[in-house]
């Protein structure tokens, strides 16, 4: 991370703890490269609120079984780098799932993170019984 990125986490979790009043004076003094990255952070994190995660990590994993399906490495470097410039979401969505699915599986992980990688598990769960419900009554 550079160091301009580590002033500004520092600062966001300053910023957290402040009064509305130091928060206003705290952003006068940003300089514009920062409060343009306040701002690009704030409009990410609206829009990400109203994700729902079940969607973003089924897809997100849909998106990591197809490059699963790249043996090259070459080739596999360089359909992430396309997705990464011409499909973002799509993008965000499987590095999202990579990082919540396949990290660490200790006690170190968060709580939040476990108990969602725990409910997407028994989405997928569901998912699958339900497929093989229909199929059952399907041959029937």
């Amino acid at each position: 991370m550079s160091a301009s990125e580590d002033n500004l986490l520092r600062f966001l979790h300053e910023f957290a703890a402040m009064s509305e009043q130091e928060r206003d004076l705290a952003v006068g003094v940003l300089s514009q490269e920062d409060r343009d990255a306040l701002i690009a952070l704030e409009s990410a994190r609206s829009a990400t609120v109203e994700a729902d995660l079940m969607e973003v990590l089924d897809s997100g994993h849909a998106g990591l079984d197809k490059l699963r399906e790249v043996t090259d490495p070459v080739e596999l470097l360089t359909v992430i780098n396309l997705a990464a410039r011409e499909r973002p979401d799509l993008f965000a969505e499987a590095l999202f799932a990579a990082l919540v699915l396949y990290r660490g599986w200790d006690s170190a992980q968060t709580p939040s993170i476990a108990s969602l990688r725990e409910q997407w598990h028994w989405h997928v769960h569901e998912q699958i019984q339900s497929t093989d419900d229909n199929d059952e009554g399907s041959e029937r």
